[in-house]
């Protein structure tokens, strides 16, 4: 019984130890959640990144198609051969193009394995995706008026597989990082290529039109649509020529339309570009986290 208080006031510091340990644990479990659910945000974030890089580049690849057809088009319209030095141009541009779709879906499969990461799954797939994208990385070439990818993407694909075999995820973070950035940074230096090719198809497929016009070759009662349409009225086909004034509301369709066309693609592009800063600026926070 004397020796009851003593033991007792002794107990007291070790379960409030306990308890302080027990909250040290707690609050370490809690971070790591927090960060792997950074992660996964980042990833979900760069994978539909990915999902619009890749529409993006196999909407361009089609666009250099079409610009073939038309650029052939307008050579027959004008009784002369395509210059061969223009098609091998739009040939090396719809290969390296079609690379960079191949780049963007090896980014999606990345992103994909790096939510895989942060959910402490195997890190196999991760490995084998950082590989696979550091061999995309090597195939690309630049593109005519463009830049190649930057060095820094193979290197960090490399780190990343180390790291990966370590399980660090703020290092893999920032290893991903660096490979968001170096794509972002070729995507940026090759906007105005991009932009330059959309020009391009449109000026062309406006002069066939413009020529097809001349010929009476075409049917312009579509361009009356904006007029009829909220009345419910349909254009009635011309039986023989199409009148002068018809053909001049078409042409000036076809100046609207390039214009428009222009502005959205411009738009489109300028917005990926921030899409791929954004993405990268969220597996930058979750690398900073210190785990």
């Amino acid at each position: 019984m004397t020796h009851s208080g003593p033991m007792k006031h002794r107990g007291a510091p070790c379960a409030r130890h306990l308890r302080i340990v027990a909250l040290l644990l707690a609050f370490g479990l809690l971070t790591a959640c927090k960060t792997s659910q950074e992660a996964i945000n980042a990833a979900t974030q760069l994978s539909t990144v990915s999902q619009q890089l890749t529409a993006y580049y196999t909407d361009l690849s089609n666009q250099v198609a079409d610009t073939i057809t038309l650029q052939e088009m307008y050579a027959e319209q004008n009784s002369r051969a395509m210059n061969e030095d223009l098609k091998t141009y739009l040939n090396t541009t719809q290969e390296e193009l079609a690379k960079r779709v191949a780049l963007a879906q090896a980014l999606g499969k990345l992103a994909n394995a790096y939510a895989a990461l942060a959910n402490s799954k195997a890190a196999t797939d991760i490995s084998t995706a950082a590989e696979g994208l550091a061999n995309e990385c090597k195939s690309i070439a630049p593109l005519p008026g463009g830049s190649a990818i930057p060095d820094v993407v193979s290197a960090a694909s490399k780190q990343l597989v180390e790291y990966v075999r370590q399980r660090k995820l703020r290092k893999s973070s920032d290893a991903i990082s660096q490979i968001v950035l170096g794509v972002q940074a070729m995507f940026a230096s090759e906007m105005k290529a991009y932009e330059t090719q959309n020009k391009e198809r449109l000026r062309i497929a406006a002069s066939v039109s413009r020529q097809l016009l001349k010929q009476d070759a075409v049917e312009v009662t579509p361009a009356l649509a904006p007029a009829l349409k909220p009345f419910n009225l349909t254009a009635k086909p011309q039986p023989n020529q199409t009148p002068a004034d018809l053909r001049g509301l078409a042409e000036l369709e076809i100046s609207r339309t390039v214009e428009t066309q222009n502005a959205d693609f411009a738009a489109t592009t300028q917005s990926l570009s921030l899409a791929l800063k954004a993405a990268n600026e969220q597996v930058k926070l979750v690398a900073g986290k210190k785990h």
